[in-house]
């Protein structure tokens, strides 16, 4: 409760201080800094109350300053940062979460006499554990490199490097020669940037933003990788603060002048959409598709199942004549969209695979659940020492380390699992695998040495599922903002349009939105670039397309008019302009699109049905049979169809010819109205005991009950009177039905 409190409160200030809300601000940092009760704290403020105040002292007397600019933008990020300390003082002085426990103990350990502290770093002193590493031949000497002391100063280095507020310029030195220090491996220093992406998730700092741009520019192989995507989404996480920080965006600005940066970052943009895809889209479906087709569609089009007539697939398909995202750039997802379904990427198949083998004491360890899959792992060989008789250890590892298949925290998961495997399952599953084990370093080693950018994806899409395992199955997940739980819209963020100002990046990213079906953040990003560039035809259709999909058929109808006019895909955008229409409720005008579409088409089965609709929405019940009778003639096996010409003989009073309609339907699929109907037409015929029998079989279904049913029957009594039903007998036979159930 504590953190969600404080939370809400420092993101508060964040709001208020891009609206340029400064007084509320400091409202609210004033609560804070009472809260963390340090002292330090409140001179702070008090100092920013008094600049805020001389501020608007000067602007209300008129009083000119010409640094008033450049003292008020100062102003905003010292609020921010006085935040970001109140708050981590805060739940530091808190025994509620466990990192802040750690935090402390590790401050505790760290303390330096007040001369000492004079000269060196607060809160960030692992000089000497550094000057360790840094000194000892690790390269040479791998066996003093896994001691329980050497281990334990890497772990001490990475909670050290987690859990600094702000960084010294004496702390950016150290982690600078982290960098570039020989002799500390890669896999070693691909946690301490993982730790300083954490770090600054967990508390602002610009000099912990451009340490992660310094250790992408070193360009060493998988650390870079991991301080883009960093780097990414730390640039997200804090969009709203990077205006006020000049020197980022002039080297943001610098960096996206580089085609291959661009590049990349389109990929773990996208890497990142589709860590969320099937979550995404089972929440779309659920949550704003389906309610949004039951609000619009016509209550007699759900009585007779017409939606299902044919196929959903007739007023969801994208238009053929576009060119497919994947056509246009067959590198940016080819092999990715190869391994799609082998690899995880988020909710899929493999993060239930392997959910459950997250319980080893490796993953106790915090560190662990960010360190590249390497092996040479000590951990590794003492898992597998006693299979050496199933397998080849070293082919075994090596094989391991190059798949595409799993990220690298489910390849430790792996690993320590063998053990546990039972004897006749490990056998074959060393067999199979010892068999194509070969071939699939063959094709790793082809593959990196024809293309390299494809070994770059692979480093992306596996760190981001490393993170999406972290944020997801971690056990003290809740004290961590799960960065998969946000939108991830980069093309709404201020910094994305730094990077993106030729348009290409958000073309290719609202192309994977498109195929993908997330049409409501397509829809964001073709909006976009409906307004800031030439229209084609290709713009309107898809924004008309992704209104459409998202139940808005007034919108889509528009931009689907307005596509109309380039005379372009004709029959196609004709019959998207008549759905639109018979979901707004206008059957007339759907009914004239669909009598144009019938020309150029007139074998089309859809068109006939969607006619015969259109007709039966306009009570013409007539013209609305005849073109029925064309569907079931030219198609014997569509049984749904037997539903509205069972209706329309009925509303027709043909009712011996509706009765045996009814019958063949009640054969096979049925639902509540059928039998309801039925009932209708034997009590017009003069049956009332067949009548209740059908009417109690109706209420009776799983989706219904007396008072659904009584509604429906009340809408029909029109066509009952009709039919020679007797208006005082129509209460006796709702009374006799309610008795008799």
């Amino acid at each position: 409760m504590l953190k969600e409190n404080i939370n809400k409160k420092h993101q508060s200030i964040t709001a208020y201080i891009t609206n340029k809300q400064i007084k509320d601000a400091l409202d609210v940092l004033k609560e804070l800094t009472i809260e963390a009760h340090k002292e330090e704290h409140f001179h702070q403020f008090k100092n920013l109350i008094d600049t805020y105040q001389n501020i608007l002292k000067y602007t209300i007397n008129g009083i000119e300053d010409p640094q008033r600019q450049e003292i008020f933008a100062r102003l905003l990020v010292a609020i921010l940062e006085l935040s970001d300390k109140a708050k981590e003082t805060i739940f530091t002085n808190s025994a509620e979460i466990h990192t802040y426990r750690i935090k402390k103990q590790l401050e505790k350990e760290i303390q330096l006499s007040k001369e000492e502290a004079v000269e060196t770093v607060e809160n960030l002193s692992f000089n000497r554990e550094l000057a360790e590493i840094l000194t000892n031949t690790s390269v040479i000497n791998q066996e003093k490199n896994h001691t329980k002391n050497y281990r334990d100063t890497l772990i001490k280095i990475f909670n050290i490097i987690w859990l600094t507020d702000k960084y010294k310029e004496s702390d950016v030195e150290l982690l600078r020669t982290i960098s570039k220090a020989n002799n500390i491996p890669w896999y070693e220093k691909c946690i301490f940037v993982s730790a300083l992406t954490i770090s600054l998730l967990r508390c602002f700092d610009e000099k912990k933003i451009n340490l992660l741009i310094e250790f992408y520019e070193t360009a060493e192989d998988q650390l870079w990788q991991r301080a883009l995507t960093g780097l990414l989404i730390a640039l997200y996480y804090y969009d709203k603060r990077l205006i006020l920080y000049p020197e980022i965006i002039n080297k943001l600005k610098k960096l996206s002048n580089n085609n291959e940066f661009n590049k990349n970052i389109e990929i773990i943009i996208i890497q990142f959409i589709k860590s969320k895809e099937t979550e995404n889209i089972t929440k779309k479906l659920h949550e704003e598709i389906l309610p949004e087709i039951a609000k619009f569609k016509p209550k007699l089009e759900d009585k007779l199942n017409l939606d299902k007539l044919y196929s959903e697939d007739f007023f969801e398909d994208k238009n053929p004549d576009w060119e497919t995202f994947f056509e246009d750039s067959p590198d940016l997802f080819e092999k990715i969209e190869e391994f799609s379904k082998l690899q995880m990427e988020g909710s899929d198949v493999f993060l239930s695979a392997f959910a459950m083998l997250k319980y080893f004491d490796f993953f106790k360890e915090l560190s662990n659940w960010f360190l590249p899959f390497y092996k040479q792992n000590e951990t590794l060989k003492e898992s597998l020492q006693n299979e050496k008789e199933n397998l080849n250890t070293e082919l075994f590892l090596d094989g391991l380390s190059r798949s595409l298949y799993m990220c690298n925290s489910d390849k430790y998961s792996f690993c320590l699992n063998i053990k546990h495997m039972p004897q006749m399952q490990k056998s074959m599953m060393m067999e199979l695998f010892n068999a194509e084990i070969e071939s699939m370093n063959e094709i790793a080693n082809e593959d990196e040495i024809l293309n390299k950018p494809i070994r770059n994806k692979n480093i992306f899409t596996q760190y981001i599922q490393d993170l999406y395992r972290f944020y997801k199955l971690y056990p003290l997940k809740s004290e961590f903002t799960d960065i998969f739980n946000f939108r991830l819209d980069f093309h709404n963020t201020f910094f994305f349009n730094l990077l993106a100002e030729n348009n290409t990046m958000l073309k290719n990213i609202v192309e994977f939105y498109f195929e993908k079906n997330y049409f409501k953040e397509a829809l964001e990003i073709y909006s976009k670039i409906y307004q800031s560039e030439n229209k084609n035809y290709e713009i309107f259709e898809k924004i008309a397309y992704c209104y459409q999909r998202l139940g808005n058929f007034k919108e889509a109808l528009k931009f689907y008019q307005q596509a109309e006019l380039f005379d372009t895909n004709t029959t196609w955008i004709l019959k998207k302009i008549a759905f639109c229409y018979r979901n707004l409720n206008n059957p007339e005008k759907a009914l004239k699109y669909y009598l144009e579409v019938e020309k150029s088409d007139p074998e089309n089965l859809y068109i006939q049905a969607s006619i015969g609709n259109c007709y039966l929405d306009m009570k013409d019940f007539e013209k609305s049979l005849e073109y029925f009778y064309k569907v079931e003639y030219s198609d014997t096996s569509n049984r749904n169809i037997l539903r509205p010409i069972a209706w329309c003989l009925f509303v027709l009073g043909k009712l011996d010819i509706a009765k045996k309609y009814y019958r063949k339907l009640i054969k096979e699929e049925t639902n509540k109205y059928d039998f309801m109907n039925f009932g209708h037409v034997e009590l017009c015929l003069g049956n009332k005991q067949k009548a209740i029998e059908y009417y109690k079989k109706s209420i009776n279904q799983k989706d219904n009950n007396l008072e659904l049913f009584m509604s429906g029957f009340n809408d029909d009594k029109e066509y009952l009177l009709k039919h020679g039903v007797d208006i005082i007998e129509i209460p006796l036979v709702v009374d006799y039905l309610k008795y008799s159930i």
